[in-house]
């Protein structure tokens, strides 16, 4: 029989989930004050900015002006009943960078935008069985 758990990850360890997924959770407050949380397509340069790409007319674009943000990235399998989860915040700005992922929506592919990651933090988690 299985207790399960809960286990926080380590940063290097969340950098290293976050390397191996290209689709994450961008939560930021807009310009009018609301909360948005928006998926987004995205790559790890090799300093670990997660770079992302946008239209100019979007609500993303505002954010290459220089935005605080929150990213989450996860695994989860229902029937297993467990996962992980990495959240990660940092400042988000325009990327002049060599890194530039393909966004799955035409046309949202003008501007780029980096973030630069300050904090991370994870948990895997398991059920009893």
């Amino acid at each position: 029989m299985s207790t399960g758990y809960d286990e926080r990850l380590e940063p290097e360890e969340c950098r290293r989930l976050l390397a191996s997924r290209s689709v994450a959770r961008l939560g930021f407050v807009s310009p009018s004050g609301d909360v948005l949380v928006l998926p987004v397509t995205y790559a790890l340069d090799d300093t670990g900015v997660l770079v992302f790409r946008t239209s100019q007319e979007g609500v993303l674009a505002h954010l290459a002006e220089g935005e605080r943000v929150s990213v989450q990235v996860d695994d989860v399998s229902e029937d297993l009943r467990n996962g992980w989860s990495v959240l990660a915040h940092g400042h988000a700005a325009h990327y002049a960078g060599d890194v530039s992922p393909r966004s799955w929506v035409p046309g949202h592919d003008v501007v780029t935008i980096g973030v630069t990651l300050d904090r991370l933090s994870g948990r895997a988690v398991s059920a009893s069985s």
